[in-house]
């Protein structure tokens, strides 16, 4: 039970950073502040997400069951890999000058795409749980 625990603590953290780096991106773009907030917490995020990830994977092979057995397994995997790709994409937008526009379009629409994911994984795991 105790991976269960880890999974649920890491996976909520993460879920809150990544709405809190959105959040701030959205709301508070005009302050000095903002990227210095939003970078690291999405970071953070998906670092929370790939331990509750690796938490669910050691809970499962403990459990002796198959790996992404229900679609809550498949909506996080999902989720964690949109979630990934939204920091690469940010940082690409500064180096690859050329593109900014279109790469910050992806960034947006990936980070909007895993926190809806995530949200809806969280209902699946909850419904699966019971």
């Amino acid at each position: 039970m105790y991976p269960f625990y880890i999974h649920v603590a890491a996976m909520g953290a993460g879920v809150i950073l990544l709405a809190a780096g959105i959040f701030a991106a959205r709301f508070f773009r005009n302050r000095r502040w903002w990227l210095k907030f939003h970078r690291p917490a999405g970071i953070t995020g998906v670092v929370c997400l790939t331990v509750g990830a690796v938490a669910t994977v050691v809970m499962v092979s403990l459990g002796g069951d198959g790996h992404l057995q229900v679609f809550h397994a498949w909506l996080g995997l999902a989720a964690i890999l949109f979630a990934i790709s939204a920091p690469v994409l940010g940082t690409l937008q500064f180096t690859l000058r050329s593109h900014t526009g279109q790469i910050r379009r992806w960034h947006r629409r990936t980070g909007y795409v895993a926190i809806i994911l995530c949200i809806i994984a969280v209902f699946a795991g909850m419904k699966a749980v019971g």
